[in-house]
């Protein structure tokens, strides 16, 4: 049977209720963004708007066609648990859309509210916070849409716009700042990464007889394996079925505390950040001399994987040049017998 969801009730008085942490000055200060808003922050988020538009034809396509048919609104989560009618993709892509008609487009410049226009002012700012940073980007809008407009590449620009003007979340900035700093989005630091992949040895070891080796920062290894930091802290099991994958089909590997995790925060705000997030595995790579780059399972770091060749040119110094996702690397493992199963 075809599951029909709710519709939730509709709160006219949910404006601005919810509301991100805002970010804190020492992470803006790691990320090089103002860490206050700039005074000419009108000025500037337009002139942002303005590159965005020219760089991301996508981006001006996606405001121009929406026919606010409102196919989106009950795929939205944060529509459906907040019943926030802002909370509707459409109407969340509608507080971007109307700034830029009003200066980007003939008809908003000309007709201004008439033709859905209107001013980027102080109570735009509040709402483009408020409402832009509660979309996760999970793009299932995207796929009810009929015209395929994907309203996370919309929530993407407000974001960059908005720390480009030294508006942005704690959520986002710090976790960021954590990656540039140690290399992981939980900060972890390379003794306790080092320390941490001893003491699964001697689990593997107490549990087995067998020594499995977790390696760090070995060079000349066959496979560089980024893992999200949460395998080797909460997840650990799972990071020992990596090692115990790697052990029984004789694979050398590593793992590398510049580039300990592969799940990409500046998807989640600017492209520059999720450039230079996804350049440090490559380093990693070239660093420490191997043939191949695993991404370890993640759906949102195998998103933000698949983008690497875009983001930051070929692949061409690893032996093969693209991402593999450990469950691919594991099956052709099988497939060609070098992993036996009983």
């Amino acid at each position: 049977m075809k599951q029909i969801l709710p519709v939730p009730e509709i709160k006219e008085n949910a404006t601005l209720e919810q509301k991100c942490y805002p970010c804190i000055e020492k992470d803006m200060t790691t990320l090089g963004y103002p860490t206050t808003r700039v005074k000419n922050w009108k000025e500037v988020a337009i002139k942002k708007l303005g590159e965005l538009l020219e760089k991301r034809r996508s981006l001006r396509l996606y405001l121009d066609i929406c026919v606010k048919c409102g196919a989106c609104a009950d795929k939205c989560q944060f529509f459906l648990g907040t019943g926030d009618p802002k909370n509707m993709p459409v109407a969340r892509a509608e507080l971007l859309r109307k700034v830029y008609k009003r200066y980007f487009t003939w008809t908003g410049r000309i007709f201004g509210r008439l033709a859905g226009a209107e001013d980027l002012t102080e109570e735009v700012l509040e709402e483009w916070y408020t409402y832009f940073y509660q979309c996760s980007e999970c793009r299932r809008c995207s796929v009810y849409c009929p015209y395929g407009i994907d309203t996370a590449e919309i929530t993407m620009a407000a974001r960059e716009i908005m720390t480009e003007i030294g508006v942005a979340s704690k959520y986002w900035s710090e976790v960021v700042a954590k990656v540039y700093e140690t290399g992981n989005n939980l900060g972890i630091p390379a003794p306790a990464w080092k320390d941490s992949c001893e003491f699964l040895e001697e689990e593997i070891k107490e549990e087995t007889g067998v020594d499995v080796r977790l390696p760090v920062d070995e060079k000349g290894a066959e496979v560089l394996l980024v893992p999200p930091s949460a395998d080797l802290f909460v997840n650990d099991e799972t990071m020992i079925g990596y090692a115990k994958v790697f052990h029984a089909a004789g694979v050398s590997w590593t793992t590398s505390t510049y580039a300990s995790e592969h799940a990409n925060y500046g998807m989640f705000n600017t492209y520059r950040d999720m450039k230079k997030i996804n350049k440090r595995i490559l380093d990693a790579a070239r660093e420490l001399g191997v043939k191949k780059i695993i991404w370890s399972e993640c759906g949102h770091a195998w998103r933000a994987a698949l983008f690497t060749t875009t983001l930051n040119g070929p692949m061409d110094f690893l032996e093969v040049p693209y991402p593999i996702h450990i469950c691919q690397f594991t099956a052709d493992l099988i497939k060609r017998g070098a992993l036996k199963l009983d």
